[in-house]
């Protein structure tokens, strides 16, 4: 592995070109740890359609996606959508927002991490009882589209790193 590489596809710590390769990457189609482009793909990934653990961009998926439309495990964005846990317009299984976008309520992060503050930690929204049965559900289908759509290729991704 080069130190530099500038051009096409050939793999560097430090990777400039429009199919860049490297640790640092960046490119139309950069792939690396972090990959700065249009398609990026990597731990860190900034572009406009971005697939990482970290991923930011107009369209981001991955474990932490932040963007425009985004789909993670944790998603934060205009359109969000999160297995886990979303923040903007969407759904998924609790909701920073509001009780009625999460499956589950509303996530009260502030009182996660500051035993001190006051409220529960899950905020329910105001469905009936079945509701469990319908959050369960729902979580498993977005765990199970979320690995589908960005754990599988992430998951093959980082192995190419």
């Amino acid at each position: 592995m080069q130190l530099v590489a500038v051009g096409d596809g050939t793999p560097a710590v430090v990777a400039i070109g429009p199919q860049a390769v490297g640790v640092f990457a960046a490119g139309q189609e950069a792939t690396g740890f972090i990959a700065v482009g249009q398609l990026a793909s990597g731990v860190i990934a900034v572009g406009q359609l971005a697939r990482g653990v970290v991923a930011i961009g107009q369209l981001a998926t991955g474990v932490f996606a932040i963007g425009q439309a985004a789909f993670g495990f944790i998603a934060v964005g205009m359109v969000a959508i999160g297995v886990f846990s979303q923040a903007g317009i969407g759904f998924g299984g609790t909701s920073m927002v509001t009780p009625h976008m999460g499956l589950w309520g509303r996530l009260n992060v502030q009182r996660m991490f500051d035993p001190l503050a006051s409220g529960p930690i899950l905020e329910p929204g105001r469905l009936p009882g079945w509701r469990i049965a319908l959050a369960t559900l729902g979580t498993l289908f977005l765990a199970a589209a979320w690995w589908k759509i960005t754990g599988e290729p992430l998951r093959a991704t980082i192995r190419e790193l």
